[in-house]
């Protein structure tokens, strides 16, 4: 964690921003946060930790999070936005279930390399990956069908 609070503050301090001890709370409570979460359900659990957090300060510091990469938004067929955090992976992929909305992540090494394949083919030199597949879970599935 101590190297993306280190990213953080040189994003913060290359876009003119501070990396304030509000700031330093929401990023540790995000990378303490190890599901997909929605803004507002964050912001009711850190602020029953703290009631200090704005919630003006909450999106504003999710805003930068995402602008330095440290986060990733997931936007549901429904319109509903999730964040989680990115880590140090170079691809992030997900399957969405559109009835439920579970959010299941997708680790498939020949996925990478078929898409660094195609990269390669293409001359086209990849710098992040975020995949996401809309459907049903079996759950759903199964629950629509009866």
């Amino acid at each position: 964690m101590k190297k993306h609070h280190k990213q953080f503050e040189a994003y913060l301090e290359k876009t003119g921003g501070r990396y304030t001890s509000q700031k330093q709370g929401i990023f540790e409570e995000i990378y303490k946060t190890k599901t997909h979460f929605e803004v507002e359900s964050f912001i009711d659990k850190i602020r029953a930790k703290d009631k200090k957090f704005s919630r003006a300060t909450v999106y504003r510091t999710i805003k930068q999070l995402l602008d330095a990469s440290l986060i990733q938004k997931i936007t549901t067929q429904d319109g509903k936005v999730f964040y989680e955090r990115t880590l140090d992976l170079q691809q992030h992929d997900h399957v969405i279930c559109n009835v439920c909305g579970r959010i299941l992540e997708i680790h498939n090494e020949q996925i990478d390399l078929y898409l660094s394949a195609i990269c390669k083919e293409m001359k086209f030199e990849p710098e992040y990956r975020s995949l996401h597949i809309y459907g049903k879970c079996e759950t759903c599935t199964k629950a629509l069908s009866r």
